[in-house]
């Protein structure tokens, strides 16, 4: 074995020498590589911000598309238990007198949880104003007119409005999901309408004949007629009231699709 004459080291422990010392080269190398500059990290940065600037609303919209539907599913079957609970109590619903005052608390209120208050005449100084889903305020309603309409809010805070009385054999009923104190208020987007009257039960308009409106096909319209109708503008559209949006939901299987006017 050869040694060296000033070391004293032989070939193979300068080897294995050269060998720790190339190894620890790498390793400074790879802890080079590893670090970012400060220009990598503000670009990833604002690459991250742009994507959730593009995906957050999509997401978020989704998420109320999602709770609205449900909410409104929700209330719309806790009616329908009110009403097989009073027709136990009170006879069939083709019999029930919708046209004397209280209709609401003979038939239905004992069978729901709610607390009851008065709507606010949409003139009054405090009124709750309601818009059109094309964002004009809805005047021509008489259900949100408050002259006899009362409030009625479920255990999840949402709040039905009720007309007290109407001489027509039925009433109005809307629904909306997220309470009358909380924006938008808007026909088609956190509220919905429904009807209720001796043949039908409880439905939603647009789907039978009315004096002011006849479907294309009685009971099931088609998703076409409740979004393009013009007869009072009551159609599921940016230009509508927005009437017959609960409808389309239903229509749609509970669900609020991508063409519908969110």
């Amino acid at each position: 074995m050869l040694i060296e004459p000033l070391t004293g080291q032989t070939n193979t422990d300068r080897f294995r020498v050269g060998a720790r010392n190339d190894e620890n080269i790498c390793q400074n190398d790879r802890g080079k590589k590893a670090a970012y500059t400060l220009a990598e990290v503000l670009i990833t940065l604002g690459i991250i911000g742009i994507v959730a600037a593009l995906t957050i609303p999509s997401l978020m919209a989704s998420y109320q598309k999602k709770q609205t539907a449900t909410r409104l599913k929700s209330a719309y079957s806790q009616l329908l238990q009110a009403i097989k609970l009073s027709e136990a109590e009170n006879d069939d619903i083709t019999g029930w007198d919708f046209a004397q005052n209280g209709w609401f608390d003979r038939y239905l209120a004992n069978h729901l949880k709610l607390s009851k208050s008065r709507f606010k005449n949409v003139n009054e100084e405090d009124s709750i104003p309601y818009k059109e889903i094309s964002g004009a305020r809805e005047t021509g309603l008489r259900l949100i007119s408050g002259r006899n309409s009362s409030i009625y809010t479920l255990l999840n805070g949402v709040d039905l409005i009720v007309v007290n009385y109407l001489n027509r054999g039925g009433s109005d009923i809307a629904v909306d999901v997220n309470g009358v104190f909380t924006k938008p208020n808007q026909f088609g987007k956190d509220t919905f309408l429904f009807f209720i009257n001796n043949t039908h039960g409880l439905y939603p308009p647009g789907i039978y004949a009315t004096g002011e409106c006849t479907p294309p096909v009685e009971g099931h319209p088609g998703r076409e007629y409740l979004k393009t109708t013009r007869c009072y503008r009551y159609g599921c559209n940016k230009e509508g009231r927005g009437m017959y949006c609960t409808a389309l939901i239903m229509e749609d299987g509970w669900e609020i699709r991508a063409d519908y006017p969110w």
